[in-house]
């Protein structure tokens, strides 16, 4: 159910705003509606300060620690502290062993040699120049006798040479190579070498500190909460002495930002949100469907304030998709035994959520796949509607009705809610037009006998008159324009419910496949030969299950979940449009998490 909104907007003193605001924060009932930022030097600094702690965050988690607790006890600031040095100094080495890199390149042709001996000679009247020039422009230089010329190598038509000259000579007279001054092969490789040397200890002290990573997560939520009091605040509107901060609370929590506000000294201005005002939307799913929760804030969608709650809708025929579509017992097996171990070690409040769909998703393809007889990729005992000949055409009835019976509670679902006999009739329009739909899709797809219900096209022709007359607005040109499109998007959607037995039978067909590599490995081998091919039908079992997992759980997020996000939502008006209620609180870490 979408909880009802009271637009809010709170007065306090210019000079009490912080005060205000920490005791806002406190009471956590209210979603702070931010329009425009003040820009203020500690909210620049402490936003550069979190992406600091981000990247470095990120650069932890992706290394491998070797120590399941820290050998030392290191503070949230100092483990950041102690990696953003870190980072800062391989920074600076990366860049260093670019340049190191180019100068090596540069100076590897011509092997080692110094500059100041080069100087030296000069000074006693004896120039060297380092030179490179194209085969022609070399042989007419090599032809002058004052010069004395020595090839070092040639590459791809450039000559790389050294000219001996008693008097000084310019770029004018000598094609001069560019060559970095003042370095030396030899000196650059061993400041290559140190700052490898270097680069493998940051690299073990960051392996190290690894084991901190939980301490920058909870560092990173600390600086957060700071960000967003500080964005709140300079979000309050200034009026003189007056300061403003507008934002919508739950009517049920209206008593108590009314009380706080007579203790405090506030001023408060509540009414019902306009049209034109962006809601956000506030959830409250029962507790025996709460589970489906975490599916929402993974895809990160959220119906609109004044649209429906259809989340426990979504949640039951999700669960019957995901079974359908994985749709083999021994993967829900799999799912269920990493359940169970993950409930085992993971004790937090934000496990308890995803491990309870995981549970209720693995429950759901175990007693699919039971049912229908699959156990990775192999037929054993099931229900004989499932198992039988007729399998493939029961499956694909059952889709469509899955199908019907999902578009036409979007229908009613609508028709309830609407109040209005000539909404509610519309509704009911639409749901004759998607039940002849199914009988119409059974006949196409399912058994094409050619026999057509006689009740079909006159049932037909009454769901088309309510829905012109009761449901569009031939007011709107677009409404009326679309309605023949309407029509036949019904029966698209209708048949979009195939893909469950398609997506289905796809992945027990992979399954399947990969155990006839493995029977097929076995057959054609003997001897001795018989252990390399069950070593060798073993890892081929094993990857082709687990990509055949892999391609189910994309099948879930693909189909199933564009079933109800597309299909469904269309029919019961479901933008998903809506913004998630974020009251400004405190957020506090529980004892067990740290």
């Amino acid at each position: 159910m979408i909880v009802p909104m009271k637009k809010v907007l709170l007065l306090c003193l210019m000079h009490d705003r912080v005060n205000a605001l920490q005791k806002l924060r406190g009471l956590g009932v209210m979603h702070v509606e931010v329009e425009s930022l003040a820009d203020t030097e500690d909210r620049s600094e402490l936003q550069m300060l979190l992406s600091g702690i981000e990247r470095a965050a990120i650069v932890l988690e992706s290394r491998k620690s070797e120590h399941d607790k820290p050998r030392d006890e290191l503070s949230p600031k100092a483990t950041y502290k102690k990696v953003s040095v870190l980072l800062e100094e391989m920074g600076r080495i990366d860049k260093d062993m670019e340049a190191m890199r180019r100068s090596h390149e540069a100076l590897c042709p011509w092997g080692d040699f110094s500059h100041k001996l080069m100087q030296e000679l000069a000074g006693k009247g004896v120039h060297v120049y380092c030179c490179e020039a194209m085969e022609t422009p070399y042989e007419e230089l090599s032809k002058n006798a004052d010069l004395t010329i020595m090839e070092i190598g040639r590459e791809r038509g450039t000559v790389r040479f050294v000219v001996i000259s008693d008097q000084e000579m310019s770029a004018e007279d000598l094609p001069l190579a560019v060559l970095p001054k003042d370095k030396r092969l030899r000196d650059v490789n061993d400041h290559m070498k140190k700052l490898q040397r270097r680069l493998k200890q940051i690299n073990e002290e960051l392996d190290y500190l690894a084991s901190h990573a939980h301490q920058l997560e909870h560092y990173e939520l600390e600086i957060k909460e700071r960000l967003e009091f500080l964005t709140t605040r300079d979000s309050m509107q200034s009026h003189e002495d007056i300061a403003s901060i507008s934002g919508f609370v739950p009517v049920k929590e209206e008593e108590r930002l009314t009380a706080s506000a007579e203790k405090h000294g506030w001023a408060l201005l509540l009414e019902d949100p306009g049209p034109d005002d962006r809601v956000p939307t506030l959830i409250t799913i029962p507790k025996v469907f709460r589970f489906i929760q975490p599916l929402f804030e993974f895809l990160g969608i959220s119906p609109g304030y004044n649209e429906i709650d259809a989340s426990v809708g979504v949640m039951f025929f999700f669960v019957i998709y995901f079974g359908m579509i994985v749709g083999d017992a021994g993967y829900g097996s799999i799912f269920m035994l990493v359940t169970l171990i993950a409930r085992a070690k993971l004790r937090g409040d934000k496990y308890k959520m995803p491990l309870r769909l995981l549970g209720v998703l693995s429950a759901s393809t175990m007693i699919w796949g039971g049912l229908s007889g699959n156990w990775f990729g192999l037929s054993a005992p099931g229900i004989e509607w499932l198992t039988g000949a007729a399998k493939n055409r029961n499956i694909q009835f059952f889709c469509f009705l899955l199908a019907v019976a999902q578009l036409s509670m979007g229908h009613i679902w609508r028709a309830i809610l609407a109040g209005k006999l000539r909404k509610i009739l519309g509704q009911l329009g639409w749901v004759i037009i998607l039940w002849m739909n199914f009988f119409l899709t059974l006949e196409l797809v399912v058994d094409r006998t050619g026999q057509f219900p006689g009740f079909m096209l006159p049932l037909y022709g009454v769901g088309a008159f309510l829905v012109a007359t009761c449901d569009v607005n031939w007011r709107d040109p677009s409404e009326a324009f679309n309605l023949p499109f309407s029509f036949i998007n019904s029966f698209v959607d209708m048949l979009s419910y195939i893909r469950l037995f398609a997506v289905g039978m796809a992945g027990f067909y992979i399954a399947s496949s990969f155990n006839g590599m493995f029977a097929s490995l076995l057959e054609s081998s003997s001897g001795a030969w018989v252990i390399l091919a069950v070593v060798l039908g073993l890892v081929v079992i094993l990857f082709g299950h687990c990509l055949n997992i892999a391609l189910c759980m994309m099948g879930v997020l693909v189909h199933g979940v564009r079933l109800n996000t597309l299909e469904f939502s269309n029919h019961i008006g479901l933008t998903w449009s809506g913004t998630e209620f974020k009251p400004f609180k405190k957020n506090t870490i529980s004892n067990k998490e740290k």
